[in-house]
Parts: structure tokens; C-alpha cells; sequence
């Protein structure tokens, strides 16, 4: 698939500035400072996420836990660092490479890392108390990703909490609520494939698409899937406008 193949090629390329798009986290401009700082950034996140969740649904268990879209490990790893088993999924091998040699960096020795949800094996039956995602679905065409949405959710234990977050619309076509005219999504669906044979040939950086949901869809899938109760917090990333939903699954 299109997104698989991009986001391999970021890991191949510039692994570290694929997840978080700061100039002083391209390959070439990596220092130790920079580094540090890239995975401070991943620490306040995940501490960030769980004192929301916990303001919306009281204590949570962190015992097992799921990072889907984990990258190089930026938010595994100290995710990892409040779980007893910490689990960490993301389509391009070139990521996991990295972020394998960053657990061990980080003496994280209770991941395991797989590039498919259909990898994992609980073992007894056993789901996930914690499941987490940031900036990964809106990468993904919206029909696979509200695949995934509803894979991760049925791996949820009972009293379980998610944290996911995709993006819904954009700035720019506020005159539409956000959403790209049908005009402007054909024109930019057939362009596509011109531009990542244009990039290749000129080495240029490879694509991030972005996608929105439709919410509609996503709260269907969560509910259907034993999600009773739940918030959500706004997000702007350079005018995509997106949502972390938090949802427990009764």
C-alpha cells in the first residue's frame, strides 16, 4: 500500500524528523542534545495523556499496554516505563529497527514490537488494559484505518482505556466545515501517483498523506465494540484539525 511504502522509506531516510517534522530532528542535524529532547517531548506527552484520562475516568491500568504507530519509540518507550508489558505496532520495518535499538538504548526490555496487530499473541486470552495512538490514523486511508480503530478497541480488556487520535478537517476549507470540496479530492486522489514518481526521481522527501475521518463512523465503531462512556480533547497541527478520544470499554 501506498502509506506502508512511504512510511518505510521515512524510516530508511529520515526515521526520526518521519515522527516529528522539527528541522532539528533530520538525520543530518541529530545531535545528543536533540535527541534527548526528541524523547522528552515523547515522556511530557505520555504523562500528558494519562492525567487526562485519569480526569476522565479515574485511576487506569497501565499493566498491558499497546502503542500502535510506535515509530522509533519516542512514545513506546516511556510507556513502556509504567508497564509491566508494553507492546509496540508500526507498518515500516525501518521504525522498528530503530526503535528496537532505542529500547535497548533505554534498558526498555518489556516491549515487544510487531509491524501488524495480527502479529501479536496476547497469550490466555488476554487484551490490552491501555491502548494508545497519536499522529499514526490520519496517515492512513480512512476506510483501513477505521479497520484498525475497530481491531484495537476489540483488544481492549473489559475496564480498559484508549486513547486515540485522528484528524476530522481542515482550516483552509472552513467555507465547506473543514471538508475538502469532491472537486479538489478526485484532482488530488489522481495526482498522487505523479508525485511520489516525481519524488523518487528527485530524491525529494516522501509523502506524508493525510487523511480526515469521519467521526460519525468512529463513534459507531466504539460503541459497537462495548465503549460506553469517554471525552475527547482538540488538536490543530498546522491547521489539521483533529481529536484525542478517550474511551473505556465497560
Amino acid at each position: 500500500m501506498a502509506s506502508d511504502t512511504e512510511w518505510q522509506a521515512w524510516g530508511e531516510k529520515d526515521p526520526y524528523f518521519g515522527v516529528l517534522t522539527d528541522e532539528r530532528y533530520r538525520r543530518g542535524k541529530l545531535s545528543a542534545e536533540s535527541l534527548q529532547e526528541f524523547f522528552r517531548t515523547g515522556r511530557s506527552h505520555i504523562e500528558e495523556i494519562l492525567a487526562a484520562c485519569r480526569r476522565h475516568f479515574g485511576e487506569l491500568s497501565t499493566r498491558r499496554s499497546l502503542d500502535f504507530g510506535c515509530g522509533v519509540g519516542r512514545l513506546l518507550i516511556p510507556l513502556a516505563e509504567v508497564s509491566e508489558v508494553c507492546v509496540g505496532v508500526d507498518i515500516a520495518g525501518a521504525m522498528l529497527q530503530e526503535a528496537a535499538l532505542n529500547c535497548v538504548k533505554y534498558n526498555r526490555h518489556n516491549v515487544r514490537l510487531a509491524r501488524t496487530l495480527e502479529e501479536i499473541d496476547p497469550g490466555n486470552g488476554a487484551g490490552f488494559s491501555f491502548i494508545h495512538s497519536h499522529m499514526v490514523l490520519q496517515h492512513l486511508d480512512p476506510q483501513r484505518g477505521l479497520g484498525i480503530i475497530s481491531a484495537l478497541l476489540s483488544r481492549l480488556d473489559r475496564g480498559g482505556v484508549a486513547a486515540l487520535h485522528m484528524t476530522y478537517a481542515h482550516t483552509r476549507h472552513r467555507a465547506n466545515q473543514g471538508v475538502r470540496p469532491r472537486a479538489s479530492r478526485v484532482a488530488r486522489c489522481m495526482s498522487r501517483p505523479l508525485t511520489r514518481i516525481r519524488r523518487r526521481i528527485t530524491h525529494r522527501d516522501p509523502q506524508m498523506l493525510m487523511y480526515p475521518y469521519d467521526l460519525n463512523r468512529v463513534l459507531f465503531l466504539a460503541q459497537d465494540c462495548g465503549v460506553r462512556s469517554g471525552g475527547l480533547q482538540f488538536t490543530d497541527h498546522a491547521g489539521h484539525l483533529g481529536v484525542i478520544l478517550f474511551l473505556r470499554r465497560e
